[in-house]
């Protein structure tokens, strides 16, 4: 699919503590235990944190494609810091640890659009904490001739 002409908007509602975006799933969201709620909701903390995840993904993607780098697996976590600053809780660091594997020969390649990936994510440029990303790439295993 095309990328669509900018500017890009997007929108959603929440509706009884419900984010909605038709078509999409709709999404519980609440306080998260740290705060008195339950984990049995996406916490605002949360989505900010997969946000960051996803968008590195979801750019590392189509960098990946646009250099022919073929993808076998994908396996990202992100950690964030929430701590008290002088007026607010906030969050201090993001760290997104990506694991993944790619053809033998390809890594070196993959690492370099890791990196590119990491400075042209939206949502981490949005954001006024650093977001580290630190990746280990790894070759799927060739096949034997048969």
């Amino acid at each position: 699919m095309p990328i669509a002409p900018f500017p890009h908007r997007y929108s959603l509602t929440l509706d009884s503590d419900t984010l909605v975006a038709e078509p999409r799933d709709p999404i519980r969201t609440g306080t998260p235990p740290e705060f008195g709620g339950t984990d049995a909701v996406w916490s605002p903390e949360h989505l900010l944190l997969g946000a960051a995840l996803a968008c590195l993904k979801t750019t590392f993607d189509a960098y990946a494609r646009h250099q022919g780098i073929a993808v076998h697996a994908w396996r990202g976590t992100a950690t964030g810091v929430l701590a008290k600053t002088r007026e607010v809780p906030a969050f201090t660091s993001i760290d997104l640890e990506v694991e993944l594997v790619t053809h033998p020969g390809d890594e070196a390649r993959a690492q370099a659009l890791l990196a590119t990936a990491e400075r042209s994510c939206l949502v981490s440029r949005a954001l006024s904490v650093p977001v580290h990303v630190t990746g280990t790439i790894s070759a799927a295993p060739r096949r034997a001739a048969g």
